[in-house]
């Protein structure tokens, strides 16, 4: 078998938020198993702050529940609206941005 490259439009969303929840590894399984995304990265911050300016950060003293989470994925454009939606009404203190990207990717023939 050869393997070809391929490439397809995708819109990648990023959801801002942070730990303090609980939330993350919930969205994780629901986003895979639920929404059928087609893959999903979340990044831990070790500082950052939001709109109301108070910065959180690691340090060995302060393992805080606030530190900053990115959540990361991408999907079909036509159901990207959708996903947002629903990340919405699951994590109450998410910022999101999204974009249309292309993916590439190995597809066997």
């Amino acid at each position: 078998m050869s393997k070809k490259i391929k490439q397809q439009a995708v819109t990648l969303v990023r959801v801002y938020t942070d730990d303090s929840n609980g939330h993350i590894s919930s969205m994780l399984e629901q986003l895979h198993q639920r929404c059928d995304v087609i893959g999903t990265t979340i990044f831990r911050g070790i500082a950052g702050f939001g709109d109301q300016g108070h910065i959180h950060q690691n340090s060995l003293l302060d393992l805080s529940g606030h530190l900053p989470i990115v959540i990361e994925f991408y999907h079909k454009s036509e159901k990207s609206e959708e996903l947002i939606d629903f990340v919405h009404q699951k994590i109450s203190n998410a910022h999101i941005i999204s974009w249309e990207v292309n993916l590439s990717f190995e597809h066997l023939a």
